[in-house]
């Protein structure tokens, strides 16, 4: 990872995207966090000011056109280079699918995929232009397999790794890669209620092979690693963080041995 770089990350004032934000501000990259809770993310730009990071605030939702627009122009004048780009933004409902509204549906697909799509067409032109650059998307373990009560978010997610693998192929000649992510179960504010829950805690922990969750900094690791250089031949796949989740069994291993 090059110091003086510039990454958008979308979503990066909380959750995974913040820990994306820590993990590349850290190493020298200048990071434009584009999101939706603007006092938060301007706490979150002051903070790591002062900790001598270069990180700036940009308020703009990613599921409106214009706004995009705007906001990724804004960024490539007040930086003047675009060289990665970290779609971390994302919503997720429950709802059986029986009941599931189609308001509810769109919205989360709007989030999900849409706006990740159009943070990708906007900064294509600036990556093309300078001579490429590096994308990463965040899918989920819920885009390999099917969950009660989340057909909205599974649904988004699925078609988040399809977008990556097409975009991958239409870009490479422009020397931009893209690839994607699929956390598993990770420790953020998100999984909270799952890691106080000893029994679905138990759950989760007896289909991972690992037996733990996953931390934050864990992702924003290999996120680093897609978006750098030695990952200069990776494009177009998606890379699963799960502790072993989706290569095991999914029929429910044995308790782990008492010692």
């Amino acid at each position: 990872m090059n110091a003086g770089k510039v990454a958008i990350v979308t979503g990066g004032v909380t959750g995974l995207g913040r820990a994306v934000v820590e993990r590349l501000s850290n190493r020298g990259v200048r990071i434009a966090i584009v999101g939706i809770t603007e006092e938060l993310g301007r706490e979150t730009e002051r903070s790591l000011q002062e900790q001598g990071r270069s990180v700036v605030y940009y308020d703009g939702d990613v599921s409106d056109e214009e706004a995009v627009s705007r906001v990724v122009s804004e960024i490539y004048r007040d930086f003047g280079r675009m060289d990665y780009l970290v779609n971390a933004a994302g919503i997720i409902t429950r709802a059986p699918a029986k009941s599931v509204q189609k308001e509810d549906y769109q919205q989360v697909l709007s989030i999900n995929l849409v706006g990740g799509l159009l943070m990708c067409q906007a900064v294509y032109p600036y990556m093309a232009k300078d001579g490429g650059g590096s994308i990463v998307n965040f899918g989920s373990m819920l885009a390999h397999y099917g969950s009660k009560n989340l057909i909205s978010y599974a649904s988004s997610k699925g078609a988040v790794i399809q977008m990556t693998k097409c975009l991958a192929v239409d870009w490479a000649e422009d020397n931009i890669r893209v690839n994607a992510v699929s956390p598993g179960y990770i420790e953020t504010q998100l999984s909270a209620g799952a890691t106080k829950d000893p029994v679905f805690k138990e759950r989760i922990l007896s289909r991972t092979p690992q037996r733990r969750f996953g931390r934050p900094e864990e992702v924003a690791a290999v996120i680093d690693f897609l978006l750098s250089d030695d990952a200069s031949f990776v494009t177009g796949v998606d890379i699963p963080i799960d502790g072993g989740l989706l290569a095991g069994d999914p029929v429910l291993y044995p308790p782990a041995a008492q010692s």
